[in-house]
């Protein structure tokens, strides 16, 4: 293997070590200035969104949906031979954003007082 065939793959090892390290050094500071501060570190936890499966659900079946509109599209419109993935990524765009339009509308964003 040449040398420029392995720096890519020295370039992304070398990202996700970096990305883990700073993630697990930030939680472990972050920890340790709440047993400062005399906070319980074990009751820290992210609020998890409890909508996030439907919202991952909707967006999947709007993605679904889309990769079948695009299908017809080009099958209606495109002239034999003629094919192209546009009217796929189209198709998928438009119907997984309004999917995710049709969650915010039902769900919108949970205000905290």
């Amino acid at each position: 293997m040449d040398i420029i065939e392995t720096i890519p793959i020295i370039l992304f090892f070398a990202s996700l070590f970096g990305i883990s390290y700073m993630f697990f050094t930030t939680r472990h500071r972050e920890r340790m200035a709440m047993i400062d501060k005399g906070l319980d570190h074990r009751q820290h936890r992210p609020v998890q969104d409890q909508l996030r499966v439907l919202k991952n659900g909707l967006l999947a079946i709007g993605v679904g949906v889309g990769a079948i509109v695009g299908f017809l599209f080009q099958e209606a419109i495109a002239p034999d031979g003629m094919y192209g993935p546009l009217p796929y990524a189209v198709g998928v765009c438009i119907c997984g954003g309004a999917a995710l339009v049709l969650f915010y509308s039902f769900f919108g964003r949970k205000s905290n007082p």
